[in-house]
């Protein structure tokens, strides 16, 4: 099994792909550990049109997202697992609990690639992307009655404007019409409750204290919309990386909430090639701030990753530009300046 799992995590190709089917036992395994009574209710992922996600370590739009539900604590877990490889878990704190799923997925329902092939017969949905860029959000859960439609299991898929519905088993589709959501306008001001910059100070005092010299690399999380951190204790919050020259290694902090601790989550698992690049200073643009820059379709995704780096020049990924804020939304990555916070555009993954 272990082996198993880490070639799943090194594929990052279609061969390596994974539908939501074969990782619900790695998910269900990891959510049981932590909650007794945990029940999968939603899957959601972003998929290529054949209904697939390319299984690859620690990056959250390369993984599947299982939300198991409580009911004798009455709280949310999300797992994000591909087939038989684990990213993480974390506790699911919804903004409005009454609009979050509690009752338990059907043990069948069709597969994702069956339910596009149904949408583009009925000509409901047609989706547009490949391995690499997947921009066809597809989510499993069960809904309320409406519009004549019963109550049940139905796949939700969206992909810019265009909306489509199927019942679990793919034999009925709908195209969803009405006003689209309102969307942030570009430039818009947003201001982050628990951004990168409120830690910055904080954590390089932290790693200083523990390891003389340490140098700061850069610092990643993943975000809300307003750039601020998704977590609910250090561990799980923002990761400031630095280069210990004592340990001959990098070491982690985490922050959320107020507080920093040693020993964070690196969560995109890409911190290697030190060697790249160059110490980050401790005054940049910050994640709010950088975050207003990018388009505001990828701003309107519920959770982004952010990551700030400086690179040497020869690495940078954006020629003249060496601290970068990088923001992944979807499969798509967005580079802004770190120290203006201007937009440079799309990097290819």
């Amino acid at each position: 099994m272990k082996n198993t799992a880490i070639l799943c995590l090194l594929l990052a190709l279609p061969a390596g792909a994974a539908g939501p089917r074969e990782g619900i036992n790695t998910a269900a395994g990891e959510a049981e550990y932590r909650v007794t009574d945990a029940e999968l209710v939603e899957i959601e992922g972003f998929t290529s049109p054949e209904g697939d996600i390319p299984c690859a370590p620690k990056s959250y739009s390369n993984n599947w997202h299982y939300k198991f539900y409580s009911p004798s604590s009455g709280e949310w877990l999300l797992v994000n697992a591909c087939g038989p490889g684990f990213m993480n878990v974390a506790k699911n704190i919804p903004d409005r609990a009454s609009e979050e799923p509690t009752k338990r997925l059907p043990p069948s329902f069709a597969d994702p690639g069956t339910v596009l092939k149904k949408m583009a017969a009925d000509g409901v949905f047609s989706g547009t992307g490949d391995a690499r860029n997947r921009e066809i959000l597809m989510k499993v859960r069960n809904l309320p009655a409406k519009d004549g439609r019963p109550a049940g299991c139905y796949w939700t898929v969206s992909q810019g404007r265009a909306k489509a519905l199927a019942d679990c088993e793919a034999e009925k589709t709908w195209k969803l019409g009405g006003a689209a959501a309102p969307k942030l306008a570009a430039g818009a001001a947003i201001k982050g409750a628990d951004t990168a910059g409120r830690y910055t100070r904080l954590a390089v005092e932290a790693a200083r204290r523990k390891y003389p010299g340490a140098q700061f690399l850069g610092v990643e999380s993943l975000v809300d919309k307003t750039g601020s951190s998704k977590c609910l204790i250090a561990d799980d919050g923002w990761a400031f990386i630095f280069y210990s020259p004592e340990l001959s290694s990098s070491v982690t902090v985490g922050a959320c909430k107020g507080k920093v601790a040693l020993g964070g989550v690196d969560f995109s698992g890409k911190f290697s090639g030190i060697s790249t690049l160059d110490m980050v200073p401790q005054q940049f643009k910050d994640s709010d701030a950088a975050l207003t820059h990018v388009p505001p379709a990828c701003r309107n995704y519920s959770t982004l990753t952010m990551k700030l780096k400086n690179f040497k020049p020869k690495f940078s990924p954006f020629a003249g530009h060496n601290l970068i804020w990088s923001v992944d939304c979807g499969s798509s990555r967005h580079l802004v300046d770190g120290y203006t916070g201007a937009y440079l555009g799309l990097e290819k993954k």
